[in-house]
């Protein structure tokens, strides 16, 4: 079930610590935002480290080659390209706030 806050309860904590409501959503964001950024970067680097690539199209050139089977390997393929189109989202999203 999501509960939503009531703007005035909001209004309320942002002034109880020094901020305004603008600023407390906007720190929010950043956290919230630098949380997940670290959570996709470490997925990232699982996958790299686990094929010895750096990106997909790395990745695409291991079946070019041969060296990678797709049918074992289609999974983390697809799961790596989505990971780094969510770290350019987050980043993007990241330095509009900053």
């Amino acid at each position: 079930m999501i509960t939503t806050i009531p703007q005035t309860e909001i209004d309320d904590f942002a002034a109880k610590i020094g901020y305004s409501p603008d600023d407390l959503l906007r720190e929010s964001l950043i956290a919230f935002i630098g949380q997940n950024l670290q959570e996709v970067k470490t997925a990232i680097f699982h996958i790299q480290k686990q094929y010895c690539i750096e990106n997909p199209f790395e990745f695409e050139k291991l079946y070019e080659n041969g060296t990678v089977d797709e049918k074992d390997s289609w999974k983390d393929f697809q799961k790596f390209d989505h990971l780094f189109y969510k770290q350019e989202i987050l980043e993007s999203f990241l330095k509009q706030l900053a």
